[in-house]
């Protein structure tokens, strides 16, 4: 053929290399080139899966001398990888953004497999699960599936390639337990297995696991992952009532996620994932802290403040990466964060959105120790509106070019940041100029429906909370139980999409189903004014921080 198109091999001793001939007149062979082949797991018999655009053919390798196979699945598009589970009873089989588990047996398609933004480039059944699969994207992602009820319950970014999984035979196995193991690049990812899943009880019918938010709330202090990640990051939360260890007049303006908090007193505290002893302290804003914002990597965080300025900070060192300020900015930035994918940093200064292209670069001459090679660069500046910018919302966890703002003037503008334009405006969105907007950008634990991710919610003064539908710009619901009269008390959505967390000037927290504008609990037990609140991105939790007078 011209060209290398897709090769597979077996280590059976009696088929040490094979060479399959098809003929094209057979009804049961390909009519296309062929993208993928896999062979079976099993040593009797020996089969082989073969695929193109038009079949997916099963051969028995023993028998293949007259090129007739099984055709197993038609028609599923350009298919890159193939791979059977154990007992060489199931295939899975990835084309395009879909994930196909079919039947060795006959020709069926057991269960379609979607989620993935980008192109599937590889997937795997677990060797000691056979209902659990782990596929890999293009879009930098790894999922685990449950092939028993076709859900997401675990998933990761800024990963792709090979998978491989070891069992508890293989010496190198950390606890000798088992685990899975992610190849990317030069580096090796290990992921422990939790041993003893307890699943809450259930919503809706046997198939559909619960969230765990409607079930009593209990108050705790600290989040342990349930996952350990080595040579990777840790999923933290944010503080919970931290700040009563501090001057009883410092306020926290910002919470963000893991244990990272912008305070009044011009300082950003960065806390041990136990919250236990002294947090470490990163000083150098004139001004109270206004933004607190940590990459996707959790490699670096950023801080805002009112003094016109914005920092990027690392865990090696107290001194920040990157500092933009002086003249840059002529009035405050009121909100700061890490966009697509890290890529770039996204502000709002007064009336305009900047968007940065940055390199964090820690390295630095021994001649020129002074002389940072880090660098910043303004790559596109839009103002939407005359009137100034009081809350900003962008999604770092996954490509999207929709920003949402909201203007002095009670708007809403949605701007498409790939043509530099405001796609729609919601004029008088609130009766006060919205404090606070935020949309929903799931978790890397969960998965949601697509059709999810179109909602969004925003805050005013005296003016409650607001669901909104992306497609429609129309106000969906109205949450108003919540005291909100003075202080911008903010918002959170859960990784499954379902719930809401509120602050309150009642000092509580209130946290509502999306789909009723009733809320589910009140979270008592705080001295003071609920500011902030953040959702557990793993485990069914909320976290808050208060005012402190």
């Amino acid at each position: 053929t011209p060209g290398h198109i897709s090769l597979s091999c077996t280590a059976r001793p009696k088929f040490p290399f094979i060479l399959l001939k098809i003929s094209p007149d057979s009804s049961s062979s390909h009519h296309d080139d062929i993208s993928a082949m896999a062979f079976g797991k099993r040593s009797n018999p020996v089969i082989l899966c073969s695929a193109s655009s038009d079949y997916i053919i099963l051969w028995d390798v023993e028998a293949c001398k007259l090129a007739a196979g099984m055709v197993i699945g038609t028609l599923l598009g350009n298919v890159v990888h193939l791979s059977f589970c154990f007992s060489d009873e199931r295939v899975a089989a990835c084309s395009g953004t879909t994930l196909y588990v079919l039947s060795s047996k006959r020709q069926e398609v057991i269960c379609t497999l979607k989620g993935h933004l980008g192109p599937l480039t590889s997937a795997e059944f677990c060797t000691w699960n056979p209902n659990v699969l782990v596929s890999t994207s293009e879009d930098r992602t790894f999922k685990v599936w449950d092939l028993k009820t076709g859900a997401v319950f675990y998933q990761s970014f800024v990963l792709s390639g090979k998978i491989h999984f070891c069992d508890n035979q293989r010496k190198f196995i950390v606890c000798n337990q088992s685990c899975l193991i992610v190849c990317v690049s030069t580096k090796m990812y290990f992921f422990l297995p939790k041993a003893g899943i307890k699943e809450k009880p259930l919503v809706f019918h046997s198939k559909v696991k619960s969230s765990g938010y409607t079930t009593t709330p209990r108050y705790g202090k600290v989040y342990h992952p349930a996952l350990t990640i080595f040579s990777c990051i840790t999923y933290l939360l944010c503080c919970l009532d931290i700040l009563s260890k501090h001057s009883s007049r410092q306020k926290s303006l910002c919470l963000e996620i893991a244990i990272l908090c912008g305070l009044g007193d011009r300082s950003v505290l960065l806390y041990n994932s136990c919250l236990t002893g002294s947090p470490t302290a990163y000083v150098g804003h004139d001004k109270p802290v206004s933004s607190v914002n940590w990459s996707l990597c959790r490699q670096w965080w950023l801080s805002a403040a009112e003094d016109l300025s914005l920092r990027i900070w690392t865990n090696s060192s107290s001194e920040p990466a990157i500092i933009m300020g002086d003249t840059m900015f002529s009035k405050p930035i009121r909100g700061a964060q890490f966009y697509y994918l890290d890529k770039f940093i996204l502000l709002t200064s007064g009336p305009s959105v900047h968007l940065y292209l940055y390199n964090v670069d820690l390295t630095r001459d021994d001649i020129k120790r002074y002389k940072q090679r880090s660098f910043i660069k303004l790559t596109s500046c839009l103002t939407p509106s005359v009137s100034d910018i009081t809350a900003l919302s962008g999604v770092n966890d996954f490509l999207s070019y929709i920003v949402l703002v909201c203007c002095s003037d009670r708007s809403i503008q949605v701007l498409d940041m790939n043509k530099g334009t405001v796609g729609s405006v919601v004029p008088d969105a609130h009766s006060r100029a919205i404090h606070c907007i935020t949309q929903n950008k799931g978790s890397t634990f969960t998965s949601q429906a697509l059709e999810s991710y179109n909602l969004f919610l925003t805050s005013a003064v005296t003016d409650g909370v607001k669901l909104w539908d992306l497609r429609t710009m129309r106000c969906v619901r109205r949450y108003e139980n919540h005291v909100n009269r003075c202080h911008p008390c903010s918002l959170a959505i859960s990784p499954c999409g379902r719930f809401i967390a509120s602050g309150s000037e009642d000092k509580c927290a209130y946290l509502y189903d999306i789909r009723s504008s009733t809320y589910l609990h009140k979270l008592q037990r705080h001295s003071d004014t609920v500011l902030t609140v953040a959702f557990n991105p793993a485990t069914p939790e909320v976290s808050i921080s208060f005012l402190n007078i």
